[in-house]
């Protein structure tokens, strides 16, 4: 299994040869080379990434949720 790393600006895991480390106020962290090029953008393509994710997030918590409902009805 390839290693990964958390990008604290999409808060998903991609793997590393994705991710760079981006310093912050807080110190240094990872974040993905998508995140960092759309941050390069103008403001309306910044948006249109940010509501991507959005739906790519909505979607896994969609399919955790579902998964987890799975799960409890085969423990009844």
């Amino acid at each position: 299994m390839s290693e990964t790393r958390y990008c604290y600006c999409c808060r998903v895991h991609h793997p590393i040869d994705q991710m760079r480390r981006y310093p912050t106020r807080a110190g240094d962290r990872w974040r993905c080379l998508r995140s960092i090029a759309a941050a390069n953008c103008s403001q309306p393509e910044r948006d249109a990434v940010g509501r991507k994710q959005s739906e790519i997030n909505r979607e896994q918590a969609r399919r955790l949720a579902e998964y987890g409902r799975t799960l409890r009805r085969r423990h009844e």
